[in-house]
């Protein structure tokens, strides 16, 4: 009995004090049932290395106290599926990235291959253990405040979305949304834009004023953009609401991309080429950013017309937009 104290004593001293006792007296009897139902096929009572045995056999004291505490997790099990989610999304964001910013600086920053590939890879290593922190020490204080029970507790088999209806891929849904959240941080001066130069081999890129004019439409429209690209991810039989924001986003796209093609200048190239040369530059850059922006609003039309498309063949028509 001795070693059966010694070993419920190690067990208890990991314990909370005041479920010790009722839990050290659980564990007693589940191990003298053992014990007696050993000593009974044996026909004898267990000697000191049998009763050790026996008592190996139920665990080290540190796994069974763990079984009985409540918080023993960084990430608990129910807060880890949603904690590797975010961590993809991290990776995707980080790796493009930089991956975008290598590119741009062998291209234009006169930066030899290998040497651009092995800093981008250097920079990304030290983000991406900076970004595993914030988002660990996100998750840890949402797991101490009982976010994943509550979460889970109001999850409806309704929500889910219908078979028929095509779902954005993972990686692809995650990368539009963190593409989404970065331009808004770029938009708003807080974080630089990947491989962007403002000289390049001599030449200087100058915003022209219709840029400065539209700032807070553009805003609330990357805004309204990101909320569009969060539902249709997370939350795909919204489709009321995702009609909504498809629209309106599109719409509002269409007027500011009008504001800003009718400018029909965007970007003023200078620097230290002769004269002709650099209206040349100047010709190229703003007639690429004229065609682009003619794409970017055909696409938006084209992924509108297909959530109105969506929105009107549903059989369901309203669903409830909360969860």
């Amino acid at each position: 009995m001795d070693l059966i104290d010694r070993y419920l004593a190690a067990i208890a001293r990991r314990l909370p004090a005041d479920k010790a006792d009722d839990i050290v007296a659980e564990i007693r009897d589940d191990l003298l049932t053992r014990q007696e139902a050993r000593e009974d096929a044996l026909g004898r009572p267990l000697k000191k290395d049998e009763l050790s045995a026996l008592i190996k056999e139920m665990g080290h004291p540190l796994v069974i106290a763990s079984r009985y505490r409540s918080g023993q997790y960084l990430i608990g099990p129910d807060a880890f599926p949603f904690f590797l989610a975010t961590l993809r999304i991290v990776a995707i964001f980080l790796a493009v990235a930089f991956a975008v910013t290598a590119a741009s600086r062998v291209a234009f920053g006169h930066v030899d291959v290998i040497r651009a590939v092995m800093q981008a890879i250097g920079n990304l290593m030290n983000s991406a253990m900076v970004a595993l922190g914030i988002v660990t020490a996100i998750f840890y204080v949402l797991e101490r405040t009982g976010f994943p029970a509550d979460h889970l507790a109001k999850w409806r088999p309704q929500d889910l979305p219908e078979v028929k209806d095509k779902q954005p891929s993972t990686w692809g849904a995650a990368f539009e949304v963190a593409v989404g959240i970065y331009f808004i941080l770029w938009w708003c001066g807080l974080v630089p834009f990947p491989g962007y130069y403002s000289n390049v081999k001599g030449l200087t890129l100058t915003p022209d004023p219709i840029w400065a004019a539209l700032w807070w439409p553009v805003f609330a429209l990357m805004v309204a953009r990101l909320a569009y690209n969060i539902v249709q991810w997370l939350r795909p039989r919204w489709k009321v609401m995702r009609g909504i924001l498809a629209v309106a986003t599109t719409a509002g796209a269409l007027v500011l991309l009008n504001a800003i093609y009718r400018a029909g200048h965007w970007l003023t190239v200078g620097g230290t080429l002769g004269h002709g040369d650099a209206a040349d530059v100047d010709r190229s850059v703003n007639m690429g950013i004229h065609w682009a922006i003619i794409a970017i609003g055909a696409i938006w039309v084209w992924q509108c017309l297909q959530e109105l498309w969506t929105l009107t063949t549903s059989r369901s028509w309203a669903p409830r937009l909360m969860a």
